[in-house]
């Protein structure tokens, strides 16, 4: 199996909502756009999986967020769950670190 690149979006912290952050991430199907807060340029990248994490979910009654609706988040997105991630990605990894390959590394930024 060879190298995929998943990013994923998640909600603001306390600090940030403290802070008054501003979204300037946006996400359709496997585009990540992002958009300088000063002069409104884009770039928008292109990665196996990008995942939407930040708005959109509907909180279960067990404290568990699943998607809401399709196209419920900011700019049209789709919240993705931590099953939506396992679906895609988890077995593999399970797979791979069972035949002993070092198969998971993750960044949060």
């Amino acid at each position: 199996e060879g190298v995929r690149v998943a990013v994923r979006v998640r909600p603001f912290n306390q600090r940030e909502k403290d802070r008054n952050a501003k979204l300037c991430v946006r996400m359709l199907d496997k585009s990540t756009t992002l958009v300088n807060p000063e002069d409104g340029k884009e770039k928008t990248f292109t990665f196996d999986y990008s995942y939407w994490s930040h708005d959109g979910q509907a909180e279960q009654p067990d404290g568990y967020n699943k998607c809401a609706g399709p196209g419920l988040g900011s700019n049209g997105a789709t919240y993705h769950d931590q099953q939506a991630v396992f679906d895609d990605l988890g077995q593999g990894v399970l797979n791979n670190a069972y035949e002993g390959f070092n198969s998971w590394c993750v960044r949060a930024l």
